[in-house]
């Protein structure tokens, strides 16, 4: 009986010690329950605006689209134009495309283990492309080898007229840097057609053609304190359409629109204003002046299937290059029997004394001081139609070489006798020496003469017999004389003309022909000292012979 109340004793501590372990149990609980709810609470209440922009990142995502026969790569791209014209075409080892878009941490942890949670990104739209059957990738193909090869056609277009204006335009005139800078831009733009047309050949010839999406995202993180966000998907992902619609304002006014992209300065509705460079998802280039969003001032343009135009602009609309006159120019003058002869009167040339004093009113000029031009070349009149000739030709051509200038001769064309018997007439009496000027036809008709004649096509099968008549006795390719007017209506008639053969163009509006042109006849009621009364003045197109 003496040792039960130590057995008593004992069996009070156990039982109090497992009261305690209850207690302690059902606190683990209720705080773990706390623990839960707060959680919870926290998990389903509203991000701050400081959540959210602790969420916020960038990634870079690199892709590009392959063309593939079987598992060999052939060529890759990186968009689409239309339905079935792919875009940017490099070798297979190339043609990525690295952009930098708007991401949003989701569920990030980074102080636990293995919880670094995930990215959302802008989605990246697959084309359609990745889903066609080997016959309509063959299809596809096939309008892009044409697309590319018209391409060349084109590009070949502007590199003769690149190629023109660099050798009859100065480096001191303004624009000469724009048309040298888009020079080098062409040469590179061709080198890549000439590459992409072949890889599209070769894939015409391949077979089980697919096309697949290789893409790879990074995650852009510039902030050390973000430990952790708590941003679900759905979240994030409305985050990143707030976030795209922001940045979509910002690319419109950085000149990012459905037209092309424009650099440079803008008025306050952020229209283009100023100086400023626009090119658009076709292919039109312009580098120049604007006033609220329009081309106005001086500017360059290229665009396919047009020439190239570098002068006057006016509410978007091209005006024409209007040169500057200066002594660093080629000057010249034609003449004929007027200016020996005026009525009863006669005149002689005083061959030592000739400089250009006068460019002629007729129209407005830039003229760079005063007009004391020398005379680098004369051109004279030789015969006219099949009978006629000039009796001061001899002479005038005998004196103009005498005193140095660059001689030639011209025969005015007639409607009323054949292109042959005019070559012979012209043959007989003109003349052409070494180191002189090729011969020239000036050809004027009135629309009625043309009718008379049996129409444009009879005229210039005459047109054509004189020149190759002239051509096979000189070697030498004679020039077209002719108006603007005739330019505009009837030359397109004749593109073998207008291609193989050079033009003398007399216009005398303030803007340059826009015609590939040797000269330009640019007033007839020029003064020239030395010369009785008015005198036709020529200028080279060009600065050197």
């Amino acid at each position: 009986m003496g040792m039960l109340p130590i057995i008593f004793k004992r069996r009070e501590r156990y039982t109090q010690t497992r009261r305690h372990s209850g207690y302690y149990a059902l606190l683990f609980a209720v705080v773990a329950l706390l623990i839960v709810c707060a959680w919870v609470l926290w998990v389903f209440l509203p991000l701050s605006t400081e959540e959210q922009r602790d969420s916020d990142t960038r990634a870079v995502i690199r892709s590009r689209y392959v063309v593939m026969s079987g598992d060999e790569v052939l060529f890759a791209f990186n968009r689409m134009r239309g339905d079935s014209l792919f875009s940017n075409i490099m070798p297979r080892d190339k043609g990525y495309v690295t952009d930098t878009v708007n991401a949003q941490w989701v569920k990030r942890w980074a102080l636990l283990p293995y919880c670094g949670g995930a990215i959302a990104v802008e989605p990246r739209d697959t084309l359609p492309v990745t889903g066609a059957t080997p016959e309509e990738l063959q299809r596809m193909l096939g309008n892009e080898a044409r697309h590319l090869n018209r391409m060349k056609k084109v590009l070949r277009e502007q590199r003769k007229d690149i190629d023109y204006y660099l050798k009859t335009h100065s480096v001191t005139e303004y624009g000469f840097d724009m048309v040298q800078r888009y020079s080098r831009a062409l040469t590179a733009v061709t080198d890549s057609v000439n590459r992409a047309y072949a890889m599209v050949k070769q894939a015409l010839g391949a077979r089980n053609l697919q096309v697949k999406l290789e893409q790879e995202c990074i995650a852009i993180d510039s902030t050390a304190e973000k430990f952790y966000t708590r941003m679900g998907r759905q979240e994030a992902l409305q985050r990143l359409e707030h976030r795209r619609k922001n940045t979509q304002t910002d690319r419109e006014r950085s000149g990012i629109d459905s037209l092309g992209v424009y650099e440079g300065s803008r008025d306050s509705l952020a229209l283009p204003d100023g100086i400023g460079r626009f090119m658009s998802w076709t292919g039109d280039f312009y580098e120049g002046e604007w006033i609220h969003g329009k081309r106005q001032g001086v500017g360059f343009a290229m665009a396919p299937g047009k020439r190239l135009r570098l002068g006057e602009w006016r509410e978007d609309k091209f005006l024409g290059e209007r040169i500057t006159y200066h002594p660093e120019r080629i000057y010249g003058i034609d003449i004929s029997r007027y200016q020996h002869e005026q009525g009863k009167k006669r005149f002689t040339i005083d061959w030592g004394k000739l400089r250009i004093t006068s460019l002629g009113t007729y129209s407005k000029k830039k003229i760079e001081g005063t007009v004391n031009y020398p005379i680098k070349f004369i051109y004279i009149k030789a015969t006219e139609g099949m009978t006629i000739q000039n009796n001061y030709f001899s002479a005038d051509y005998a004196a103009s070489r005498q005193h140095g200038y660059r001689t030639g001769a011209y025969h005015f064309f007639s409607l009323k006798t054949t292109g042959t018997e005019q070559a012979q007439n012209f043959l007989c009496h003109a003349r052409y020496s070494k180191g002189d000027l090729p011969p020239v036809l000036d050809i004027e008709p009135t629309d009625r003469q043309i009718v008379e004649a049996g129409g444009i096509d009879r005229v210039f099968k005459n047109v054509r017999a004189w020149i190759s008549a002239v051509e096979r006795r000189w070697k030498v390719k004679p020039i077209l004389y002719i108006s603007q007017r005739f330019v505009n209506k009837y030359l397109s008639a004749a593109p073998d003309l207008k291609r193989n053969y050079d033009v003398w163009i007399a216009r005398y509006g303030e803007y340059k022909p826009d015609v590939n042109l040797v000269y330009w006849q640019l007033c007839q009621d020029g003064k020239v000292q030395g010369i009785h009364g008015q005198v036709d003045i020529n200028v080279y197109n060009g600065f050197e012979f």
